[in-house]
């Protein structure tokens, strides 16, 4: 079947489904209806998707290991692909469902919306896989389980710091970089670090591009760059406007030692799939996929990977875990076996929440090498996850990514003669 077929028909599915279990009988008391939020169709559906399915691998194994109260819980879905759609499915969610809790969101954009809408109201925003900062700046009722973008771009000044200048043979003070961001809350949350990180290294931004996803002139953005004549480019897009982007740099022969994208477009499978050989030597910062080494990984974790990869081929029919899937598993396992079981009584989104607080998840102990302890109300990170895991991923062939930063997590050696780009 048609892999756009296959796209169309799949978010009916997922929703039938979760629709479904709220007809399976429950062993523990009558079902606990919690939201969920992903963009199921549309442009950012293959990471939504992704991502959603590690959720529902989670729950799946808690429910297979007996997790108190698991078996109760019923997922009531909504597809959203704009910030005006995701406030409204906040609302219809608390309002028809009662929902305590939302769990979602992926696209960063969707996730600054529904969390404000969800703290606005008192119920408690899980979110698994959007990174803005933004996302829990000033929430009480926001909790997020992955870096943020923050992080995601100190990974990235910190890698060409260590690995890539030494490489070069090039002192801080003598390396150039210029930065190349979609101007939202995803963008400036990477991108603003990214400088701040510069600065505090001693590594100098030549240039600073802004733009919209909705309106940009690729050739433009290239020929900026090009003019600035740096030696390393950070690039913060999402898929669409970075495969135009990485593809105009070629085009106009931008002379670059290397280039680092972000979460949103260089790490995903589609933009491989897309450039081909084109995008073989670039790296991306992220999170980490389903190939964590052994390592980087407690015992229990170890097993407990194996035990994810199984129930995501089972809920999904992939026999890989992307980043976003395994994003998807570590908070809703979090949520599933660290949080529900600590409520007693009525699930409340202040139950919920309390039950946040006093989780404590050593690091090395979630499938993707992180753990989970959330920074506490009164601090100006409330809600975040202090204990996450971030990498750097080259492309080292076609449609093969490897983890190569930091050492603790690599899967390869960095391919340093495969970093500048190659023109045909």
């Amino acid at each position: 079947m048609p892999r756009r077929a296959l796209r169309l028909i799949v978010p009916v599915l997922l929703l039938a489904l979760a629709a479904c279990s709220s007809a399976q009988p429950s062993r523990s008391g009558p079902a606990l209806v919690l939201g969920a939020i992903y963009p199921l169709s549309g442009p950012q559906s293959e990471g939504g998707h992704e991502e959603f399915g590690g959720v529902r691998a989670a729950l799946q194994v808690a429910r297979d290991q007996g997790v108190p109260g698991a078996d109760r819980v019923r997922l009531q879905v909504e597809d959203v692909q704009t910030p005006d759609q995701a406030v409204a499915a906040v609302d219809r969610l608390i309002d028809r469902y009662h929902v305590p809790l939302i769990i979602g969101t992926y696209g960063s954009t969707l996730s600054a919306a529904a969390a404000a809408r969800a703290d606005q109201r008192h119920v408690v925003y899980w979110e698994t896989g959007a990174v803005a900062d933004q996302v829990t700046v000033g929430r009480q009722y926001v909790f997020r389980t992955v870096a943020t973008g923050s992080s995601l771009g100190r990974m990235a000044v910190g890698f060409t710091q260590q690995v890539l200048l030494g490489a070069a043979g090039l002192a801080p003070a003598a390396a150039r970089v210029a930065i190349v961001g979609v101007d939202d809350v995803y963008g400036q949350s990477v991108a603003d670090a990214e400088e701040a990180g510069a600065r505090a290294a001693g590594i100098q931004v030549v240039d600073r591009v802004r733009y919209s996803s909705y309106a940009y002139d690729p050739n433009a953005i290239a020929e900026e760059v090009a003019a600035a004549r740096p030696d390393f480019l950070w690039d913060v897009s999402y898929l669409t406007d970075g495969i135009a982007i990485w593809r105009a740099m070629l085009d106009h022969r931008v002379p670059l030692r290397a280039a680092i994208g972000t979460s949103s477009a260089f790490c995903m499978d589609d933009f491989g799939r897309t450039l081909g050989a084109q995008a073989v030597g670039l790296y991306a910062a992220d999170k980490p996929a389903g190939t964590v080494p052994s390592n980087a990984l407690q015992p229990a974790a170890r097993a407990q990977l194996a035990v994810a990869r199984r129930a995501y081929r089972s809920v999904t029919g992939a026999t890989d875990m992307p980043i976003p899937a395994v994003a998807g598993f570590v908070g809703g396992w979090v949520l599933a076996h660290d949080v529900l079981p600590a409520v007693h009584g009525q699930v409340t989104s202040d139950g919920l929440r309390d039950a946040a607080d006093a989780v404590d998840v050593p690091g090395g102990m979630e499938i993707n090498g992180g753990g989970a302890k959330f920074s506490l109300p009164g601090n100006p990170d409330a809600g975040q996850n202090l204990r996450t895991a971030a990498v750097v991923g080259q492309w080292q062939a076609v449609d093969q990514m490897k983890v190569v930063f930091p050492a603790a997590f690599a899967e390869a050696a960095p391919r340093l003669e495969l970093s500048a780009p190659k023109f045909g």
